[in-house]
């Protein structure tokens, strides 16, 4: 379960009026995703902001270990969104879709630090005038950990090709925490992303830091474990 706020900042629409954004739902997405092997999950999801339902699948090409033959993990994501939000421009079903896949390259450098890069790109079936259908981006962030389960994590993605256009569009930037309680884990993340979907946000974030277009993103997510446990590499890793 995914929740992001309304702007905080007075210039993008936030201050005392809307609460400095609580009293705003930018979006809301609830989420389930199920393992069916160790290397392959499949998920659906549903987005409030365009209205999105989402399919996604992400298979695990191989693990980091602790002898570091391979000295990082190699995941890749693939979705899709339908969205069916009541919108003129959508005269056909086929421009409501959008895709997204990335590689995703991830390295545990020790117990309380570690780093992942993404590259992608998405693909959306309809466009403004002035945009692409395709867009390419590279995104990276990482985290600390200060205590057994806190942890301090921050990411940042860079989609290329986003200048020029008639609305300024931005990169999107996130600094948070992530706590882990049992089989709980809360996220509390402070972006400018102006969605919870990769097809979103990477290609229509119009908020920025500059101008206070930070909103407070909670995140809850739970774990729930079908038959027998299994010790994996990844575990061993940490």
């Amino acid at each position: 379960i995914s929740h992001l706020f309304g702007n905080i900042g007075k210039e993008s629409g936030g201050g005392v009026h809307n609460f400095y954004g609580f009293d705003q739902s930018a979006d809301i997405r609830i989420a389930f995703h199920f393992g069916i092997t160790d290397k392959l999950m499949v998920g659906i999801s549903r987005a409030k902001r365009n209205e999105s339902f989402e399919g996604l699948v992400k298979y695990r090409v191989f693990e980091q270990t602790t002898d570091n033959h391979l000295p990082f993990a190699l995941t890749l994501f693939g979705n899709s969104t339908y969205s069916i939000k009541d919108n003129s421009i959508f005269r056909k079903d086929i421009y409501r879709i959008n895709y997204c896949a990335q590689a995703i390259l991830a390295r545990k450098f020790s117990k309380v630090f570690s780093l992942v890069l993404i590259s992608g790109f998405v693909h959306r079936n309809f466009v403004n005038a002035d945009d692409e259908n395709n867009t390419y981006h590279l995104s990276g962030g990482f985290r600390y950990k200060f205590t057994r389960s806190s942890s301090f994590i921050a990411d940042y993605s860079h989609t290329f090709g986003r200048s020029g256009l008639s609305i300024p569009h931005y990169n999107v930037l996130g600094l948070g925490f992530e706590v882990e309680t049992g089989g709980h884990v809360f996220s509390l993340m402070f972006s400018n992303a102006s969605g919870m979907l990769e097809n979103d946000y990477l290609v229509n974030t119009v908020d920025s830091w500059g101008k206070g277009g930070i909103k407070l993103s909670f995140i809850i997510s739970r774990m729930f474990p079908f038959g027998k446990e299994k010790t994996s590499p990844a575990k061993k890793t940490g």
